[in-house]
């Protein structure tokens, strides 16, 4: 993933209470491959612009996704811990990884 942006990995979504929503899209999934393990930084509270916000480990390789923007860290997906396969879902709800505000 070096030669490309991390912007080219992530769909973003506005929501109603104006947090932004970010999580893999399909070039970011085809970049990783099946995605069989997740794991998020500890003390997860504010990210700018190249921070990791995601480690995966997928069918390609072990890979640690950076955050395409900055922001203070609402929510992270938990979900995703036990159920890592999520991620390569197309459902937003089902396969974001992080909210920011």
């Amino acid at each position: 993933m070096a030669d490309k942006t991390e912007e080219q990995y992530f769909w973003q979504e506005k929501l109603d209470n104006q947090h932004i929503r970010l999580g893999l899209n399909s070039a970011g999934q085809d970049e990783v491959g099946e995605v069989s393990f997740v794991d998020f930084p500890d003390d997860l509270k504010e990210v700018q612009a190249g921070d990791p916000i995601i480690s995966v480990e997928g069918a390609k390789s072990v890979t640690e996704l950076e955050s395409p923007i900055a922001g203070h860290v609402a929510k992270v997906n938990v979900d995703l811990l036990d159920h890592p396969e999520k991620i390569n879902n197309d459902n937003h709800n089902d396969n974001w990884v992080i909210e920011l505000y």
